[in-house]
Parts: structure tokens; sequence; C-alpha cells
């Protein structure tokens, strides 16, 4: 579906009315509402090393950034992040990714996907090209020097719908001829604040889905609707799991993230999956991103990242 005038007019209001909210007239395009970090942390504080714009897939924006630690040969544990923004807001190494950076000085390679926003393309694009990025990184890792065995993929809001998605649906077959049959699983996931059931509680403004969905009609979505729910595509092989959310969160309603955790904990078991639901803590509330919370992520993550392999080779 290509972009059309009423979706565009729709993002450009809520670009109005996010610079309206912060007083802040610069910000202009849905890029501006999620800025890039190098933009905040200036070039000396930027990583050292790092490749940039490296093109997975043949859509335009289907590029990622990977950094890697200053010290040590690899090949390195891996750290993924699918960004958020409601599906057509935010790019890849946005200011949300600057704490993650702290997993180099952990000896992780810290990667930041990009992927084609609604309504320039509509679902599912978004999750194969995910699924794509995975692939190619694993296909790759010799040149890229990381470990192809221990993978942790991470996403906030949107991103998590989209993380979730493209890593539990591996074992599924779900959008594998879409996604060129690649290899999308992961050894970890950890999202944060998702929207992953469209039919329980609170909604997105409804035409942030309309938009996703390429639907001004969003009863013409329907199977694509349900589909696009990560929890219907949970097996017995999904990975360790870590899903937070804030309890005074405004945007998307913690029951979201109950909702997925029951769901792994029923089919994969209860060690599969932990669930933090964090007190007087908004929807990407800076709580989150501290330097605390960002270590007890990777503490979850160094101690599941080669659980999950193994318990999967051994059946």
């Amino acid at each position: 579906m290509a972009e059309n005038t009423w979706a565009s007019d729709m993002i450009k209001k809520a670009i109005r009315e996010t610079a309206e909210r912060f007083n802040n007239s610069s910000i202009e395009t849905a890029e501006d509402m999620i800025p890039h970090m190098r933009t905040r942390m200036g070039e000396k504080k930027y990583p050292l090393k790092y490749m940039e714009n490296i093109q997975y897939d043949n859509r335009e924006d289907a590029r990622m950034d990977i950094y890697y630690p200053d010290t040590g040969e690899g090949p390195f544990p891996v750290f993924i992040e699918v960004h958020g923004g409601a599906w057509y807001f935010g790019q890849k190494s946005s200011i949300e990714f600057a704490p993650f950076l702290r997993g180099l000085k952990r000896g992780y390679v810290c990667i930041s996907l990009g992927y084609t926003l609604s309504p320039k393309a509509v679902y599912p694009q978004a999750v194969t090209e995910i699924k794509k990025a995975i692939g190619y990184i694993k296909k790759n890792s010799a040149y890229l020097n990381i470990n192809p065995d221990k993978i942790a993929l991470w996403g906030g809001s949107a991103g998590a719908h989209l993380a979730s998605l493209a890593a539990l649906s591996h074992d599924t077959g779900y959008l594998e001829r879409e996604s060129g049959g690649c290899d999308s699983s992961v050894n970890v996931l950890v999202l944060w604040y998702g929207c992953y059931n469209y039919y329980l509680g609170k909604r997105l403004d409804r035409w942030v889905y309309e938009n996703f969905f390429g639907k001004r009609n969003l009863s013409e979505a329907s199977n694509e609707i349900l589909l696009s729910n990560p929890g219907c595509h949970v097996t017995k092989k999904a990975p360790y799991t870590l899903l937070q959310h804030g309890l005074s969160d405004t945007v998307v309603p913690y029951s979201q993230s109950v909702y997925l955790y029951d769901i792994i904990k029923n089919i994969a078991g209860e060690e599969r999956c932990t669930l933090e639901l964090m007190e007087k803590c908004d929807h990407a509330d800076i709580k989150m991103f501290a330097e605390g919370n960002i270590s007890r992520v990777f503490d979850y993550i160094d101690q599941n990242i080669s659980r999950h392999k193994t318990l999967r080779n051994g059946g």
C-alpha cells in the first residue's frame, strides 16, 4: 500500500501535538520525535568501533548499525534492538538505544535495526524485515565477528510487538515464505511495555492501527490482526523471555505484558518467562532506561543466553 494523504495528515498531526506537548518547535519530522543518539551524545561520546547502515535486505530502510566492544577478539554475543514508535516513527540508533551501549562493556556487540515504517509499508513487512535481519546476522556471523548461537533480541512498545512476533513465530512457520525461510530464532527476548493483543483493554489511537494494517476499515484486516498477536505463535521452544512493564503506563496497559507472560508460562514453562511490573513507572519511563535496570536486563541475558540453545538441541 502506497503512502496516502490521509495517513500523512494523521502523522503530521501527531508530530504537531508532540511538539506542543514538549514545547519544542524543533520537532518537525517523525524522526525528530526520537532523535538520533549521536545528536545528543556528540562525537566524543559516540562508540569508537562501529559499522553503520549495513543493508540486510533490498528494502531502502532495511539497514542496521553495529557497535563493537573496545576490547576482546570475538566472536561476540549479540544484543539486537528493535525500536518503538507506534510503527510509524522512530529510527535506528535513536537516543533510546544509547543506554544499551552499556552492553559493550559486558562484551556484547550491540545492533540497532532499522525497518520500514508505516504507511510506507504495512503489516507484515516490518515483521518479515526483522526476521530477515536476524537471518542476515546469523548467515554473516563470521564476517560480523559475532556468535550466531548467542543472540538476545530487545523491543520496546511497538518494537516489542514486532520483536516478539518475529522471534516467537519462528517455530510455527508463520511468514516463513515471505521472509525467505531465514532462521529468526533467538536465545533471549527482552520485551518492554509491548502492545501484543489488539483486543485486550485500552488501545492506541485507532488511526495508528489503520495506518499499520493499511486498512481504513479494520474489520477488513481481522485475520491479519489475529495473526499479528505473538501470543498465537508461542510454542514449547519459546526463548527465555523477560517482560517489563510499568504499572502506571498511560499508553499501553500492563495487562498486555501479563497476557503474553501467562501464555509463555503455560506453554513453554514458568522457567522460560519472567514478568516484572514496575511501580510508579509510565510508558517509556526514564526509570526503565536507568543504569540499574539496564544492568538487570544484561544480567538476565547473561544467565540465559546459552541455556536456550542447549535445551533446543536436547529436544
